[in-house]
């Protein structure tokens, strides 16, 4: 009874919370998904299933678990992600600099996940998680002088993964999965307030230029294999298929004040392509003796095939919001865990991320460079049956220059910026086996 009322209120929570997430990964991936995988930076997270997190990785490793096993996580994501640069308008008057730094642009976020697998008999077993793979929010305050470029970004997104695993061998077993994802976004460009004098009218200031906004239900699937050639070594293989989206919605603009025209092309219904990128895991377990162990990650994810947003308008119009051309990512990882007793397990972890924006076109609106993690975890188990795992992650981004272009009518505006991000990740975790 307990656990039963334990697994509806962390479902609860997770269904509260997935829709809002903010991402300091690759392009705009997010990998909160397990306290104890975050603890030595994901390194070696699909060969080493410690509890039901591991069906967000490998399906095919569900088949370790001789119950059924039920894990609730909630991390903590505070991005600290700041702008220095100017914005130089060529004026009727002449170039005009504005100041164009902002601090703290992308938000804060709660991001859960919950799972639960049991097996079927000794062949068989499934599982479901609910979790999030991709999200992003950045916002600029209205006086940012550079909102032309970049104003509101937000992805948010919820995977329903229901999996099944099969067990070959006593040293092989695959697994299948079904995603179902639901994703919605939103991408808007304002007026600055610096710029709406040299268009003739200061009261122009903060309206918006272009918003676009609408959500979609896109299905996908993952695959895994999980090969136990002795009893230190685990190797596991995992993929997860990229998820076409087409949110459906709405453009709007404020620009019909200036120029009718536009105030007729911009508001209408419309839709908005948006690809998932596939997901490629080759992971190692290695004991090194009763104590400790060694974890390692190769991860590549398929970021080429997001190459641009643009809007397909209800009246048959195309309107490129943003050229993208996202290129592909390695993510290495490596770590370590200590089984200290039989109440307390460490671990450490450190990962190199690499950023899926090319320096042609990085933007304000999807702050992406190449990243540094460092990271630091335990486990302690208050029953037999349960346990809690609690993991910090530090995350250190690489300065990245942005250059931009942009006209609002007559008025060109060149932007200059630099950008520097970091981020602290808590996460929390419970586990249970009934």
């Amino acid at each position: 009874m307990t656990h039963r009322y334990f697994v509806r209120s962390s479902l609860a929570l997770t269904l509260a919370g997935l829709f809002s997430s903010s991402a300091l990964a690759a392009g705009f991936q997010v990998n909160e998904h397990s306290a104890n995988g975050l603890g030595r930076a994901m390194a070696g997270q699909a060969a080493k299933p410690e509890n039901a997190s591991i069906l967000a990785t490998n399906p095919a490793a569900i088949t370790a678990f001789d119950k059924s096993e039920f894990s609730a996580q909630i991390s903590y994501l505070n991005p600290e992600v700041d702008i220095r640069g100017e914005s130089t308008a060529t004026t009727a008057v002449g170039p005009v600099t504005l100041d164009a730094s902002e601090e703290d642009v992308a938000k804060s976020a709660v991001i859960p996940s919950l799972f639960y697998t049991s097996p079927v008999n000794e062949q068989w077993s499934w599982g479901l998680g609910l979790f999030s793979n991709y999200g992003l929010a950045t916002d600029y305050s209205d006086s940012y002088n550079a909102l032309n470029f970049a104003d509101e970004a937000e992805i948010t997104s919820i995977t329903v993964n229901p999996a099944v695993a099969y067990k070959l061998s006593d040293t092989l077993s695959l697994g299948l999965g079904l995603n179902i994802t639901y994703a919605d976004a939103k991408i808007s460009t304002s007026i600055p307030q610096g710029v709406a004098p040299y268009l003739g009218n200061p009261a122009l200031g903060n309206l918006t230029m272009v918003e676009m906004s609408g959500d979609d239900v896109g299905f996908g699937w993952n695959v895994g294999a999980f090969w136990t050639p002795s009893e230190a070594t685990s190797v596991a293989l995992s993929y997860r298929a990229e998820t076409q989206l087409t949110l459906e919605g709405n453009i709007y603009s404020d620009l019909g004040v200036l120029n009718p025209d536009l105030g007729t092309l911009y508001n209408q219904g419309g839709s908005l392509d948006l690809n998932f990128a596939a997901i490629t895991e080759l992971a190692v377990d290695q004991k090194l003796d009763e104590k400790w162990s060694v974890q390692a990650s190769v991860n590549y994810t398929d970021w080429s095939t997001f190459d641009k947003l643009e809007a397909n308008l209800d009246s048959g119009y195309d309107l490129l919001l943003k050229q993208e051309d996202f290129e592909d990512t390695w993510r290495l990882s490596a770590g370590v865990t200590y089984i200290m007793n039989d109440e307390l397990t460490l671990r450490a972890g450190y990962a190199y991320d690499d950023g899926a924006v090319s320096r042609a076109h990085r933007s304000l609106s999807i702050p992406d460079t190449d990243r540094h993690w460092v990271s630091a975890g335990a486990t302690y188990s208050l029953t037999k049956d349960t346990s809690i795992d609690a993991a910090y992650v530090y995350i250190k981004g690489r300065e990245a220059n942005v250059e931009q272009q942009r006209a609002i009518g007559p008025v060109v505006t060149n932007l200059t910026a630099t950008e520097h991000a970091k981020a602290h990740i808590l996460s929390v975790q419970i586990n249970t086996r009934f």
